[in-house]
C-alpha cells in the first residue's frame, strides 16, 4: 500500500509498466535504471521512514513511467514548435529506437535459424503451412516469429538452394 501512496499508480498500471520495461531494448533499460538511481536518492530524502526496498521499487516504477512518457512524446511530436537543438536530440533518440528495432528483427531471424531443421521437417515432410509452423514453434519452443518471416527465410534459403542445385 505504501508504494501506491508514493507513486500514485495502482497495481494494475504498475504491472503494465513492468511489462513495458521488459519489452524495452537494452539501451532503454539502462536509461531507466540510471533514472531509477537518481529518483531513489530523492525518494530517500522525502520518505525517510519507508524501507529501502519499497523506495527502490517505487523509484523503478516512476523511472519506467518517465521512459514511457518520453517515448509517447517522441511519437506524437510536432517539430515546427521546436528549436534545432531539440530536433537534433529527438532525431538521435528516434534513430536509436530504430536501430534497436532492427537488431530485434535480426535476433528473431537468428533464433529461427536455430530451429531451421524443425521448420524443414514440418514444411517438407509434414506439409505444414507457414502459419501452422508459426503456431507449432510458438507452442512447442516458445519461439514467437511471424509466418511471413518464416516464409521469407524459407524463400531465401530453400528456394536459393534449389536454384543452385539445378
Amino acid at each position: 500500500m505504501e508504494v501506491e501512496k508514493i507513486v500514485k499508480i495502482n497495481e494494475d498500471e504498475q504491472n503494465a509498466l513492468l511489462r513495458f520495461f521488459s519489452r524495452l531494448p537494452k539501451v532503454g533499460k539502462i536509461e531507466v535504471l540510471a533514472d531509477h538511481r537518481k529518483l531513489l536518492h530523492k525518494l530517500k530524502q522525502q520518505h525517510s521512514e519507508v524501507d529501502i526496498a519499497t523506495l527502490s521499487y517505487s523509484a523503478l516504477i516512476i523511472a519506467i513511467e518517465l521512459q514511457k512518457t518520453n517515448q509517447n512524446k517522441l511519437s506524437r511530436l510536432n517539430i515546427s514548435d521546436l528549436s534545432l537543438d531539440e530536433i537534433s536530440k529527438i532525431t538521435s533518440q528516434k534513430a536509436k529506437l530504430f536501430l534497436e528495432k532492427q537488431f530485434r528483427k535480426k535476433a528473431k531471424r537468428e533464433r529461427l535459424l536455430g530451429y531451421w531443421a524443425v521448420v524443414r521437417v514440418l514444411k517438407m515432410d509434414e506439409e505444414y503451412s507457414f502459419r501452422k509452423i508459426e503456431s507449432y514453434l510458438k507452442k512447442h519452443y516458445k519461439l514467437d516469429v511471424s509466418y511471413s518471416l518464416i516464409a521469407k527465410v524459407w524463400t531465401q534459403i530453400e528456394i536459393e538452394k534449389d536454384i543452385k542445385n539445378g
